[in-house]
């Protein structure tokens, strides 16, 4: 079924063409959100309500823009306005977040038969942290123009700002977050003391890293390596691969939208 008759079937309230949609959507707002909050929980709470706002507004879709960039304009409103996160609160910044990372002096390695994979859960991990000492409208031009690539006219409109807004706010947002690789990072630049694989037992001891209970890694389709530019700002990123949530989100949405009698039952 074609994008606009799917939609059109899910205003009628067809169940079939609801699930359809979602099951379409979901990944692109969950990893949307995955990367502005850090945080896999707040990611799928705040992933539910979008899909639920998605839903309910679906007949004022107009068709002037593309569907995706429908879809990102709410999830971004939404992830905007979002109440500060716990992580948010701490005042996290570059100067506290490179202090953390210079304050273990002698860090030691991890050599156990799991450090492939911890070793890939410390660096999505940080690398996404650090997107939240940026304010939010950085942030959020950082992963639209940074991450997901999408070009600043499309970006703008997402944001609801001039492409020329959009344009400083992603050259703001690059310049913090390069100049803290260049400073800090040792996969960015080798000369820098900073090592993923070093700082695994660190996060371990301090509950940073639970092993049973992994915040990224374990539910990400992983690229190959060599797609990984070690020395470039959007290689660490890309590397990351796309988020999987571990929330059923249709059977969730099919429970509270059919005690709404916003789809049929049939």
């Amino acid at each position: 079924m074609e994008e606009k008759e799917l939609i059109k079937s899910c205003i009628k309230g067809n169940k079939q063409s609801f699930e359809q949609l979602i099951s379409s959507i979901q990944p692109l707002v969950f990893n949307l959100s995955l990367r502005f909050l850090w945080n896999r929980m707040d990611a799928e709470d705040a992933t539910q309500e979008i899909l639920i706002k998605i839903i309910t507004n679906l007949s004022k879709f107009d068709g002037r823009s593309k569907f995706n960039t429908w879809i990102y304009r709410i999830s971004t409103n939404y992830l905007i306005n979002l109440k500060k996160t716990n992580l948010e609160k701490t005042a996290l910044s570059f100067d506290s977040f490179s202090n953390e990372l210079n304050s273990i002096k002698e860090p030691i390695s991890y050599d156990f038969p799991d450090k492939n994979l911890l070793e890939k859960e410390m660096k999505t991990g940080c690398t996404l942290a650090m997107l939240q000492c940026l304010n939010r409208d950085l942030r959020i031009a950082f992963i639209l123009g940074s991450i997901l690539k999408i070009k600043s006219n499309v970006a703008c409109e997402i944001t609801e700002t001039s492409p020329e807004n959009f344009r400083k706010r992603l050259e703001k947002s690059r310049k913090l977050i390069r100049a803290f690789l260049n400073a800090n990072c040792g996969i960015y630049k080798p000369s820098n003391n900073c090592r993923c694989n070093k700082r695994i037992k660190p996060a371990i001891a301090c509950g940073r890293i639970v092993k049973n209970k992994l915040n990224f890694v374990g539910n990400i389709e992983i690229y190959n390596d060599e797609m990984e530019e070690l020395n470039s700002m959007t290689g660490i990123y890309k590397n990351h691969g796309t988020f999987k949530s571990k929330s059923d989100f249709l059977e969730q949405l099919n429970r509270l939208l059919m005690t709404k009698k916003i789809i049929n039952h049939e």
